[in-house]
């Protein structure tokens, strides 16, 4: 079964404004209906992307143009860009993969623009950037992982699916992605390096509370403690989100009401507000990040345990046969009487040592690295 189809295969020659053979005609390609640019190839099998807009002939007609089963929309103009045509949708589906009929897939079965995947390889991938914390815009952007048209769609996903903390826009987000785009900005791509993929904790319901604990608290102004409902679950290391604000870090949990943040809190002192605390800076926020290699635990983190200590004591001799020689006189019972010594102070040596170095605990869980890749 092909593999994709070919743009215009006779091929047709195009006439400019003035009726001469269009020379320097400009093809641009977009998704179906839209201005969203659409990767278009030089060669069958999708690899070398063509430069945007494709440029034709000196005879009027285009080279050869692959595209990828979607529909499209195609708009021609001339060297002095004039208007020729413009198809809004022009119907591309996959054929059926075999000869006894079936279905053809549609455009949402199909990979979309921001669509993450992962692959057991290294390098760069026609169609794809690679989720590595770099920057992605237009040709001029002078972006560092990908610069080029065809980056728009996913420009604008990004700009529109995440905040400025997880995909920061080069000098400040504007009114719009069109504009930043415009403006040449650069956007960057969030980092998968190191990093596995885990759901959010509502996703749409109520929070499993798999990741995050979750309970009420209330608050003093300027302050680091916070009263909690009751801290069982909470860890040091914990990001906490008050109101729905990020709060700081949990750095101590001095009773099982009371934790304290690594942060005065900056608020109005108030009760019963939601608390929720996680080792992801924040749950409920799709491309939050958190997480450690490894930990080192405070004294106050291990369990209660007991040391055991076995002392099993000793005695000390009494010479009276030299109490009497310096006077006690008589006999040993002293006219009757026994008489009695007190021996010398003595310790019984047993010391308890330090063991342990407090070196860190490694906590990653088993895996395979490769790539993540984001779709164009």
């Amino acid at each position: 079964m092909a593999s994709c189809a070919i743009f215009d295969p006779r091929p047709t020659p195009y006439f400019d404004e003035n009726g001469c053979l269009a020379v320097g005609a400009k093809a641009y390609f977009f998704a179906a209906q839209t201005n969203n640019p659409l990767t278009v190839y030089v060669d069958p099998d999708l690899t070398t992307p063509h430069a945007f807009p494709v440029v034709a002939l000196s005879n009027g007609t285009f080279p050869p143009i692959y595209l990828p089963f979607t529909d499209y929309r195609v708009v021609i103009r001339s060297a002095q860009d004039v208007a020729l045509y413009d198809a809004a949708v022009v119907n591309n589906p996959a054929p059926s993969s075999g000869s006894g009929g079936g279905t053809s897939p549609t455009s949402d079965q199909l990979l979309q623009t921001g669509d993450p995947i992962w692959r057991l390889r290294a390098g760069s991938m026609i169609g794809f950037v690679r989720m590595n914390g770099r920057t992605l815009g237009s040709a001029a952007s002078g972006a560092t992982e990908y610069a080029a048209g065809d980056a728009e769609n996913l420009f604008g996903y990004l700009w529109n699916n995440l905040n400025d903390a997880i995909a920061p826009v080069s000098s400040g987000r504007g009114v719009s992605s069109t504009a930043d785009w415009q403006a040449n900005k650069t956007i960057v791509i969030p980092t998968m390096r190191g990093y596995t993929a885990a759901g959010i904790d509502d996703m749409g319901n109520t929070a499993a509370q798999s990741i995050q604990i979750i309970t009420t608290a209330s608050v003093i102004n300027s302050s680091p403690t916070v009263t909690v409902a009751s801290s069982l679950g909470l860890a040091r290391g914990m990001s906490v989100v008050i109101n729905g604000a990020a709060a700081g870090k949990i750095i101590d949990i001095p009773s099982s009401t009371t934790v304290t943040l690594d942060t005065n809190y900056a608020g109005s002192t108030a009760s019963n507000l939601s608390f929720r605390a996680s080792m992801f800076s924040d749950a409920q926020l799709v491309g939050a990040v958190g997480g450690s290699q490894s930990i080192t635990q405070t004294a106050a983190e291990m369990p209660q345990h007991n040391h055991t200590l076995t002392d099993p004591g000793h005695t000390h001799s009494l010479n009276f046969q030299g109490g009497l020689a310096n006077g006690v006189g008589g006999s040993a019972t002293n006219g009757g009487t026994p008489a009695v010594g007190v021996t010398g102070s003595a310790t019984t040596g047993v010391t308890l040592a330090d063991a342990g170095k407090g070196l860190p605990t490694p906590i990653i869980q088993p895996g395979r690295l490769g790539t993540w890749f984001m779709k164009l």
